[in-house]
C-alpha cells in the first residue's frame, strides 16, 4: 500500500507540473487584459448614454421651441392682421375728419380750416380749437383712441417678433450643439463596438487556452493512468509483476460501460470502459484484483465505486466483462483474489 500511495503521489505532481507546462505556452489573455478592457467598455458605454440623453434632451428642448415658435408666428399673423384693421380704421377716421373740415370750409367757416387741411400733425389737429369747435368731440376722442390702438400693436409686434427671432436663434445654437454632439456619438459607439468585439475576442481566446489545457491535462492524466495499469488485462493465474496477499472472495460481479464512458471516476480518473478497471463498494481505491470466471481470469484495477444492485460485489470494466464471459449473460459468479503490485 505505501508504494501505491507514493507512486499516485508522483503521479499527482507530474500532472501538476505538465498542467503548468501546458497554460505557460498556451499563453493566453490573462484575466487583467479582459477586466481592463471591460472597465474601458463599460466607461464607453456610460458615455454613449450620456450623449444619448444630452440628444434626447436637445431634442426636447427643439421640440419645444418649435412649438413656441409657431404659437408666436401664429400670435404674430393676428396682431399684423388686427394691426392693418386698426390702420384702416385710423385712416378712415382721419379722413372723416379732413371731410368734415371741408364741409366746414364749404359752408363758410373760419380761415383756420385752411391749417387743418395743411398740417401732417394730428396734434396740431387736435390743439386748433377753431376745428374742435366744429368737430365732435366723440370724433377726436375715437381718433385719438384708434392712434393709441395703432402705436400699441406695433409694440407688441415688434416685442413678439423679437421674441421669435430670440427663440429661432436658441433654435440655431441647439441645432449646431446636437450636431456636435451627434458627432461625437458616433466615435464613441465606434470605440465601444470595438472594445466589445477586442473583449469578444479575448474571451475566445480564453475558451481556447482553457479547452488546449484541458486537452493537455487529460491527456496527461490519461497516460498517467495507462502507465498505472500496464500488466493489467487477461491473465492465466497471477502474471508477474504481481503477488497474491492470499485474501480472495467470491460472489456476483456484473459490467458497466454505456453511457458511462467519459465520466470521472470514484478516484477522479476519466472511465474508459475499454481499459481493465472495476469499480467495488468495499475496496480501497487503487487496490489490483486477479478475477476468475468460467474458466477466464483478468487482472482489475478497483478506481470506482458500485455495484449498487441486490448482492453484487463487483463491477467490471466491459474490457474486463468481456475477457471472462460475462457481457452475455451480464451477472456472473466470480473469485477474485486482491494482488500487490510488485
Amino acid at each position: 500500500m505505501k508504494q501505491f500511495t507514493t507512486r499516485w503521489a508522483r503521479l499527482g505532481l507530474g500532472t501538476i507540473l505538465a498542467c503548468l507546462v501546458a497554460l505557460s505556452i498556451v499563453a493566453p489573455a490573462t484575466a487583467t487584459d479582459l477586466a481592463t478592457v471591460r472597465v474601458r467598455a463599460q466607461e464607453a458605454a456610460d458615455s454613449v448614454t450620456a450623449l444619448e440623453r444630452r440628444i434626447a434632451a436637445l431634442e426636447r428642448r427643439q421640440a419645444q421651441l418649435t412649438e413656441r415658435i409657431e404659437r408666436a408666428s401664429a400670435e404674430l399673423a393676428g396682431l399684423e392682421l388686427g394691426l392693418r384693421t386698426k390702420v384702416s380704421s385710423y385712416e378712415q377716421a382721419q379722413e372723416q375728419l379732413v371731410s368734415r373740415a371741408v364741409e366746414l370750409y364749404k359752408s363758410g367757416g373760419t380761415a383756420d380750416v385752411e391749417v387743418l387741411l395743411s398740417t401732417d400733425s394730428l396734434g396740431d389737429v387736435y390743439e386748433i380749437s377753431q376745428v374742435q369747435s366744429k368737430v365732435a368731440a366723440a370724433d377726436s376722442a375715437l381718433i385719438q383712441e384708434l392712434e393709441a390702438h395703432k402705436v400699441q400693436a406695433e409694440l407688441d409686434i415688434q416685442q413678439i417678433d423679437a421674441s421669435k427671432q430670440a427663440m429661432m436663434a436658441d433654435q440655431r445654437r441647439i441645432a449646431a450643439t446636437r450636431e456636435s454632439i451627434a458627432a461625437t456619438l458616433s466615435e464613441r459607439r465606434a470605440v465601444l463596438a470595438r472594445l466589445n468585439q477586442e473583449i469578444k475576442d479575448l474571451e475566445e481566446q480564453a475558451r481556447r487556452a482553457a479547452a488546449s489545457a484541458a486537452a493537455a491535462s487529460n491527456s496527461t492524466v490519461a497516460q498517467a493512468l495507462l502507465d498505472i495499469l500496464s500488466g493489467s488485462g487477461p491473465a492465466d493465474g497471477i502474471p508477474a509483476g504481481f503477488a497474491t496477499t492470499g485474501v480472495s472472495f467470491e460472489g456476483l460481479a456484473s459490467w458497466y460501460g454505456p453511457g458511462f464512458e467519459g465520466n470521472p471516476t470514484a478516484n477522479g480518473d476519466v472511465f474508459d470502459p475499454s481499459l481493465y478497471t472495476a469499480a467495488s463498494k468495499e475496496l480501497p481505491l487503487g487496490s489490483w484484483l486477479y478475477i476468475e470466471h468460467d474458466g477466464a481470469g483478468v487482472v482489475v484495477y478497483v478506481n470506482d465505486r458500485g455495484p449498487y444492485v441486490g448482492e453484487r460485489i463487483l463491477d467490471l470494466s466491459r474490457a474486463a466483462a468481456e475477457v471472462v464471459g460475462l457481457t452475455g449473460p451480464g451477472v456472473g459468479w466470480v473469485r477474485a483474489e486482491i494482488l500487490i503490485k510488485t
